[in-house]
């Protein structure tokens, strides 16, 4: 029998009892699988709800980008008609432009998204919306929503190839 040099009893025995005894320790496999499925488990699931929330997130978050720009884009049509006719430059109705992103994103809100602000200058809008997204497995933390803020710019131009034509 080899000698276990880190065993220093006086019996010759029991420090080849305990050699053997340390041998087999190192060769048992049983229950690897179970110490592996209980540390690699939960981070497994912890990574899946990560990617289905992260996911859910960002499809909310452009479905409100789209809606702004959408309700901008929309506003920017509201021009002052009187004023293009007698000098021929576009300029936006202040008041309509307004009703027009307002009623745009009320329409397509759908309960989760709310207006912060609509800045309507003479030659641009700039329409900015919270959405509020409900989270899946981020609840299991203590978050049950989170906010995600979204901006939408848009300006009036007439021309049919560039602008001014």
């Amino acid at each position: 029998m080899r000698r276990v040099p880190w065993i220093n009893f006086s019996g010759y025995r029991i420090g080849q009892r305990l050699a053997h005894a340390a041998r087999r320790f190192h060769r048992d496999e049983r229950g690897q699988y179970l110490i592996q499925t209980v540390i690699l488990l939960p981070m497994l699931m912890i990574l899946t709800g990560l990617v289905i929330d992260g996911g859910w997130m960002y499809w909310q978050y452009r479905r409100a980008e789209i809606t702004v720009s959408a309700a901008a884009q929309a506003a920017s049509h509201a021009i002052d008609v009187e004023y293009f006719r007698q000098t021929n430059q576009v300029q936006l109705n202040l008041g309509e432009a307004w009703d027009v992103a307002q009623g745009f994103i009320w329409i397509n809100q759908r309960g989760h998204m709310q207006v912060q602000g609509i800045w309507v200058g003479e030659d641009e809008i700039v329409v900015a919306a919270t959405a509020y997204v409900d989270t899946l497995f981020l609840r299991f933390a203590g978050i049950n929503r989170l906010p995600l803020r979204a901006i939408g710019r848009a300006y009036p131009a007439f021309g049919i190839n560039r602008e001014g034509q």
